[in-house]
């Protein structure tokens, strides 16, 4: 019994270390996303937030050879394709949706070079929010995981928009309300495929059409 008891004690240890990382993690990033917008020293501070996030991430990354391999095995088998195309259409359909909301054409007439740095932008955040924060939570509970990571990262998203130091005039909450419902799908997607790819197409694809004919990075970029 007493055996027994120990083990289910270490066996939880790295649950909770994982429940811990995820929540400190999705903090910081709306820390940051609160005092990015700011001149020094808040700006100072925000950086160091983020370098402590780097730091928690870094330091629960599996050996380089190892993550490789879990990014590609089955990378080709019919569920990820099927996966991919959804996540490609899920980009698509939210992207065409947004543009024609804020009264742009539905689609793109030509591509800048900022459309490459969105994609990246988007690729990045899948990777924390989707990629850390949803993957070490799901080890305590996969439903907790995937509205958890698309609360923090719909928070990080307002905060980050519709700072006071951004001077912008967007309504909060369905801003708050479209973006936290688009992250629960992702969510859904990532926890479905079991790899953070699928989730990371439909970002990138989205902000490649929203951001395609911006010549210049847009208020929220820091």
């Amino acid at each position: 019994m007493m055996k027994q008891r120990q083990q289910k004690i270490m066996a939880a240890a790295p649950v909770k270390d994982d429940l811990r990382d995820g929540i400190l993690c999705a903090v910081g990033m709306v820390l940051f996303a609160c005092l990015i917008p700011f001149a020094f020293p808040l700006r100072a501070l925000a950086f160091l937030i983020l370098f402590l996030i780097g730091f928690i991430i870094t330091r629960n990354l599996y050996h380089q050879k190892n993550s490789a391999f879990l990014l590609v095995r089955d990378a080709f088998s019919q569920k990820m394709i099927a996966c991919y195309l959804v996540g490609l259409l899920m980009g698509v359909a939210g992207a065409m949706y947004y543009r024609g909301s804020i009264g742009l054409p539905v689609f793109p007439s030509l591509f800048r070079s900022f459309a490459l740095v969105a994609m990246c932008i988007g690729a990045m955040e899948e990777i924390v929010f989707r990629g850390f924060i949803q993957g070490r939570l799901s080890r305590f509970h996969p439903g907790f995981a995937i509205v958890f990571a698309a609360f923090a990262h719909a928070s990080y998203k307002a905060f980050l928009f519709l700072s006071p130091a951004s001077q912008q005039h967007l309504p909060v909450l369905p801003f708050y309300t479209w973006t936290f419902g688009a992250f629960i799908l992702i969510g859904f997607l990532r926890y479905y495929s079991g790899r953070i790819l699928p989730a990371i197409i439909v970002h990138a694809i989205f902000d490649l059409l929203v951001y395609s004919e911006n010549v210049h990075s847009p208020w929220w970029v820091w």
